[in-house]
């Protein structure tokens, strides 16, 4: 068919839409509505688990993880990493890693006049580890330093609260050293820290690398964490690293082996945005199909016409699609407006849900949730749409090419 008859009954579809306005207007609203509300799902489901993922990453193991093969399984100083120096010459030139933090951490007990409990003590490089993680951006009170003299710490906020304490208060640190022998410093509270990982909130203390390491005497640390250019490269730097350290006390992990239930809800996510996105589709072929079947047997006597005069019953099939790609596609582009500035306007300034802050830390969330925009969401819907519009007008066609011309003609007389 040529182009001037496709346009001919492209205009034909919208006069017959014209004639029906209000119907048109509905479903398209519906399709509009429905997209908005896919599109926001998937932006801000995705920046929620990026951000549980990269707040995991950035105050925890990192993408992939450095450490003495048996430590993971028994946290003893005793398996650690003796020069790890060397490991981080390798690391700086290792492509694709963007940076490394080197940790020495030991199980211990904080103690303070009218309280203790057990605590995990991290020895850091704090101008490292505020270039690696951006330790320093999570002072909520006090200063990012361990003062002159290295005896400062900084610890979580919900240990903070447990214990009492506020800034410029002492506390007791008390650990194993290498030689199994029982070890305490006196450190002053310089900053209190919220993370939004639950390990640093609630039994975390910082303290210098450099202390830490003559208190219980040794050089090396326990882990190296590593944060990279591209998250999705995690196998392939981790598989380099590896033969290049050829260490066989070393071992690397990525973080989907260290924290498998992140993997896991990552998975369950995009489970439920698929689950929901094939509901949302299955809502608006139902819609597509009622308006377009309903549009069909009103204009039986006047499809009937046109086929006794002679005309193909594929063009009547054509102005029956045209008729509805106009209307979903409307709602399409409304809907994918609508939805592409809401994202963007979430994207740069986030959704505040800070009345849930605490509840939302236990899942390592921040209290603003940013959202992520792609052109996959946009191109995924499209096809959608395309297809259930499609689908919707393959029954009202074919009931309609069951009729022959007379008895359509003769159904309306």
């Amino acid at each position: 068919m040529s182009s001037t008859a496709e346009f001919l009954y492209f205009k034909m579809a919208l006069l017959h839409i014209g004639r029906r306005k209000g119907r048109a207007v509905l479903i398209s609203l519906m399709i509009a509505v429905s997209l908005i509300g896919l599109l926001l799902m998937e932006g801000m489901y995705e920046g929620m688990m990026v951000q549980i993922t990269q707040n995991t990453l950035k105050t925890g193991s990192g993408a992939v993880s450095i450490q003495h093969k048996e430590f993971r399984a028994d946290n003893n100083i005793k398996y650690r990493i003796e020069n790890p120096q060397k490991i981080a010459a390798i690391l700086g030139t290792q492509p694709g890693i963007r940076s490394y933090a080197i940790r020495l951490s030991q199980r211990g007990l904080i103690a303070t006049a009218g309280y203790s409990q057990g605590v995990t003590v991290t020895g850091i490089i704090p101008e490292r580890e505020a270039f690696h993680s951006g330790m320093d951006n999570f002072i909520i009170k006090g200063r990012y330093s361990f003062e002159k003299r290295k005896r400062g710490a900084i610890i979580g906020y919900r240990l903070a609260r447990k214990l009492k304490v506020d800034l410029g208060k002492k506390v007791i640190v008390t650990i194993q050293d290498t030689n199994n022998e029982v070890v305490s410093v006196a450190l002053k509270i310089e900053g209190i820290i919220k993370t939004n990982n639950m390990a640093i909130d609630s039994n975390g203390i910082l303290m210098d690398i450099g202390t830490l390491r003559s208190l219980i005497g040794t050089e090396g640390s326990t882990e190296i964490a590593v944060l990279l250019d591209e998250q999705e490269d995690e196998n392939v730097v981790k598989r380099a690293v590896a033969s290049r350290l050829d260490d066989p006390a070393m071992a690397l992990y990525t973080y989907k082996e260290l924290y498998p239930s992140l993997h896991e809800g990552e998975a369950m996510m995009q489970t439920y945005s698929r689950i929901s996105s094939a509901f949302i589709f299955i809502v608006a072929t139902l819609g597509i199909f009622g308006v377009v079947l309903v549009s069909v047997l009103e204009r039986v006597r006047e499809f009937g016409i046109m086929m006794a005069i002679g005309t193909p019953f594929r063009d009547i099939a054509r102005l029956i699609i045209y008729e509805s790609l106009v209307i979903t596609m409307s709602g399409y582009i409304a809907g994918a407006m609508i939805g592409g500035v809401l994202l963007w306007y979430f994207k740069q300034y986030g959704l505040d849900l800070s009345g849930f802050s605490d509840a939302f830390a236990i899942f390592g969330m921040d209290s603003s949730i940013h959202a992520i925009v792609r052109t996959e969401y946009f191109t995924g819907s499209f096809v959608s749409v395309l297809i259930a519009t499609l689908s919707a007008t393959i029954i009202p066609i074919r009931t309609l090419k069951n009729r022959n011309p007379i008895q359509s003609i003769n159904e309306q007389k």
